[in-house]
């Protein structure tokens, strides 16, 4: 039931911080937010889902991958061996908590967060297909969020926020 007004406060600075702008043709473009802003939402959001996702390791997950998900959308790269070795290091850790895994949503947003790390982690640039799968990923996690929402109000503003979220993509 806290997710209401969370969500809707998340959602209100989403829409203030990135109104919505009519480009040409069919594409809308949001204003693009920093990094920090982008977090600050998203942290906002998931601490909004305490009554509905119980697990604080799947809440970690959601944030976790909405957060590495925006970077890798952006083209966010690992340009020295070591920053790739320790990208590395952290999907195998997050393999590891996605075997352990047992909350569904807990497990989209695992490979959600793995797949956007390994996308930071490839050389060259990010192609449209990627940012495809990275959409189609956080689609699944959106999925998993509005399944144990309880009503469809607090759905709505789930996928609004994630809406808003992938605006962010394009910047």
């Amino acid at each position: 039931m806290k997710l209401r007004s969370v969500v809707v406060g998340a959602v209100a600075v989403a829409s203030t911080a990135a109104p919505v702008v009519v480009g040409t043709g069919s594409a809308e473009a949001a204003r693009c937010v920093s990094g920090a802003e982008v977090r600050q939402q998203v942290a906002t959001f998931v601490h909004g889902l305490r009554d509905d996702v119980k697990s604080s390791a799947a809440r970690v997950a959601v944030r976790g991958a909405f957060v590495q998900s925006v970077r890798a959308a952006r083209g966010v790269k690992a340009h020295t061996p070591q920053a790739r070795q320790a990208l590395g290091d952290e999907i195998s850790a997050l393999a590891k908590q996605l075997k352990a895994a047992t909350n569904v949503v807990e497990r989209k947003a695992l490979i959600a967060e793995i797949r956007a790390l390994q996308e930071q982690k490839q050389k060259g640039h990010v192609t449209a297909s990627d940012v495809r799968e990275i959409k189609a990923d956080v689609a699944a996690v959106k999925r998993a969020i509005i399944a144990k929402v309880d009503t469809q109000a607090e759905g709505q503003q789930v996928a609004a926020f994630v809406h808003n979220l992938m605006a962010q993509f394009d910047c």
